[in-house]
């Protein structure tokens, strides 16, 4: 028999679908879990919190072809051309037709009036899988204000600079562009993010749908090329850009990084989807998927990442796999699904780090040599702030239940009622634990009706059981701290709670000649109703007890 202690506070919701469970009483020594260790800063934890800024009006970047002539006198102007412009180019990046040239080198008249160093340009090294960019196209550069570029290309020792071209980006401002990094102030083990709505992206440009795949299991390290040399403010204008180059240009959809991280700690919503979501970006062509793709802003050839932006990225690393139960020291297999920029074949399985940089998986520099240098510091410190991740109870709950419940999908979260929550990728599952009620798994149909219910705000409260047989066989149920959720093929599954519980309860639940619920309780003349498969129970306004009708 189904323990009645405390139907007070228990009540129901979900859906079935499980391994077999012992049906009887649940003592409340059996229901508690051990109580976890405060978590280490970083572990396992909620969705980064929003920056404190107001969405900002979108920006639909403009993208123009701009035309390449005679270079302005210069002793270095060998073999290059000139794009010349009325107004700022602000982002720049080079396309060519034919072969990709050995070495394209671009650069910019700085505000002083003379032309900065020549610099040299990376091909895009990144890929949305099945989608080839439409032309041959390098990484972005960004040039502020400047005015005039130039590009040179060699290839095999012959100029090719006449099959070049060039595209600017105009990201516009907006009047979030100054305040994005006071905005995105940490805090503890999490880095506030600056989201798509407070940076501008124009979501018309949006044309990739999210795709998710059930778990990530590593996180890919990267740069994005260009420049070292912007400034706090500008940082969200060239992450505008850098979306309109990666969604319209390259004709990806959207941009291709899971989260960018500037120079100065300050971190922007990449992909969209959901960053507690298990997003699939293009970011490394061939493992875009079960990975998670951070894109640090610069370029760390010879210039190395600054502390900031090492610390958010590690932060940002700790709060994705701390968060799904992936230990940052440890190594990973992945299978390639090919591609134009994958080192692996499709098929190929390959072990890696769990944390490890773009160029262990692709036919790239990135994140540069100095960004290389910067892994072990990146592995170390995201490993201090997951730390001991053997003492969660949600997940001692999921490796018991691993065969049933899949892979962590959703980052563990809190929840309401002083809990946490983390969502799995099968079943439809989910584990819920507070310190009052331990760790119990929800899962299926129950499930879904919970989640209709509200979850664990809803009146029937936390799970206090995995979802179990019923005596007769015919259903599976779940008890909550205020009540039940039972459910069988043929009703579905429907919530039981208050007195219309105790009435079933005391006529001997589904065995009773009520059978089991067909509805929820719902208002009716002078009070609720609740409908089962024999009859229904009645609870009048005002009373203690309710009768059958």
């Amino acid at each position: 028999m189904r323990s009645q202690r405390g139907w007070g506070r228990f009540r129901v919701l979900g859906a079935l679908v499980v391994v077999g469970v012992v049906a009887g009483p649940v003592s409340a020594e059996a229901a508690a879990a051990p109580v976890p260790a405060a978590p280490v800063v970083g572990t396992a934890g909620d969705p980064p919190p929003v920056a404190p800024l107001p969405p900002t009006r979108a920006v639909d970047p403009k993208v123009e072809r701009e035309a390449l002539g005679a270079p302005a006198p210069s002793p270095d102007a060998v073999n290059a051309r000139q794009a010349t412009s009325p107004d700022p180019l602000k982002l720049v990046a080079v396309s060519w037709t034919g072969p990709t040239p050995d070495v394209i080198e671009l650069r910019s008249r700085l505000a002083n009036g003379a032309f900065g160093a020549w610099t040299r340009v990376d091909p895009v090294d990144t890929e949305r899988d099945g989608r080839s960019a439409p032309v041959a196209s390098s990484e972005p550069v960004w040039v502020a204000d400047s005015r005039e570029v130039q590009v040179r290309a060699v290839d095999d020792g012959a100029p090719a600079t006449q099959r070049m071209a060039l595209t600017s980006i105009d990201p516009a401002t907006t009047g979030n562009d100054a305040r994005a990094m006071a905005a995105s102030t940490s805090s503890p083990g999490r880095p506030s993010v600056v989201t798509r709505a407070q940076w501008g992206a124009d979501e018309k440009l949006m044309t990739w749908p999210p795709e998710y795949t059930p778990t990530v299991r590593a996180v890919t390290i990267h740069h994005t090329a260009g420049t070292n040399a912007y400034t706090a403010a500008e940082s969200a204008a060239i992450v505008r850009g850098i979306y309109a180059y990666h969604a319209k240009t390259l004709g990806w959809g959207d941009i291709g990084y899971n989260v960018l991280v500037d120079r100065f700690g300050t971190v922007f919503e990449g992909r969209k989807g959901g960053l507690d979501r298990a997003v699939i970006a293009a970011h490394a062509g061939g493992f875009n998927r079960e990975t998670f793709g951070i894109g640090m802003m610069g370029d760390f050839t010879s210039v190395a990442p600054a502390a900031a932006q090492l610390e958010a990225t590690a932060k940002l690393a700790a709060y994705k796999l701390g968060g799904l139960y992936r230990d940052p020291r440890a190594t990973v297999t992945l299978t390639s699904t090919g591609g134009g920029t994958s080192k692996y074949a499709k098929g190929r399985a390959v072990t890696l780090p769990t944390v490890f940089a773009h160029r262990d998986v692709g036919a790239t520099e990135c994140p540069g040599n100095t960004g290389i240098r910067s892994m072990g510091t990146i592995r170390d410190r995201t490993a201090a702030l997951v730390g001991d991740l053997a003492t969660n109870p949600i997940r001692t709950k999921w490796l018991a239940m691993r065969g049933l419940l899949g892979e962590p999908s959703v980052v563990e979260s809190a929840t309401a009622a002083n809990a946490r929550v983390t969502r799995f990728s099968g079943a439809n599952g989910a584990v819920y634990w507070s310190s009052g009620t331990g760790a119990w798994s929800v899962i299926g149909e129950i499930n879904r009706r919970y989640d209709a219910f509200g979850a664990a705000a809803s009146s029937i409260g936390l799970p206090r059981t995995d979802e179990r047989t019923t005596p007769d066989g015919r259903g599976r149920y779940n008890q909550f701290v205020t009540g039940f959720v039972y459910w069988t093929p043929q009703t579905g599954a429907w919530p039981l709670r208050g007195a219309i519980l105790s009435a079933w309860a005391s006529a001997g639940y589904e065995r009773s000649t009520y059978g089991y619920p067909r509805s929820d309780q719902y208002a009716v003349s002078g009070g609720v109703r609740q409908d089962f498969e024999r009859g229904s129970l009645f609870l009048a306004n005002g009373a203690t007890a309710a009768r059958r009708v």
